[in-house]
This record gives structure tokens, C-alpha cells and sequence, in this order.
């Protein structure tokens, strides 16, 4: 069947959801990696080929982030507990609001 997964960012308690897609599945236009790139972005706006401005983009960058799956256990590198999530905000609706307005008209 396999495994879905979530990024977090540990610094901000912060997530969203990774597409339903499984990881292998992660690699196009409008998916996870097209939406952590924006987050994580220290430079964006400064040249062509660059996203059109959104509060968003950039907001993640420096920060620790870890891809967790649905069968992620406690030895694995970065694992993230149930309990230590509880307290995290989801902004998934927020990251592709801007994965879409970024998709939209980026600057050529």
C-alpha cells in the first residue's frame, strides 16, 4: 500500500501534508518538493526564474525540517512523536495557496 508522509518544521511547530502521494512520488510541478523549495527559499524575488512575492515563501528557511511517514518509528534519524505533533499547527491549506499563486506566474 505504502507509507504517506508529512513535513514538519521543528523550529516553527509547523506542518503540512505531503500530497497523499507516496515519497517516489514526491518529484514534479505542483508537489511537496515544489512547496518545501518556496518555504525554505532564503532568495527568492531577486531574478528571473524566481516565484512571484507571497508571505510565505522564505518563512522556513534556516530551519530544521524533517519528512515523516505514516510508518516512521522511534529509532529512525529525526522521528517526531505523536505527542511532541500534538502541539504543531497545520498550515497545509496556506502552503498550497501559494504552491498554486507561485505555479500561476512565476517571474520569467
Amino acid at each position: 500500500m505504502g507509507q504517506y508522509h508529512k513535513v514538519y518544521n521543528i523550529d516553527k511547530k509547523e506542518y503540512f501534508r505531503a500530497d497523499f502521494l507516496k515519497l517516489a512520488e514526491q518529484v514534479g510541478t505542483k508537489t511537496s518538493t515544489t512547496a518545501l523549495f518556496m518555504l525554505v527559499a532564503n532568495s527568492n524575488g531577486r531574478g528571473g526564474g524566481d516565484f512571484r512575492d507571497h508571505d510565505l515563501i522564505g518563512t522556513w528557511a534556516g530551519d530544521r525540517i524533517v519528512v515523516q511517514g505514516d510508518y516512521a518509528e522511534k529509532g529512525d534519524r529525526g522521528f517526531i512523536t505523536d505527542k511532541e505533533i500534538e502541539g504543531y499547527k497545520n498550515i497545509s491549506d496556506a502552503v498550497w495557496q501559494m504552491v498554486d499563486a507561485g505555479l500561476e506566474g512565476y517571474i520569467t
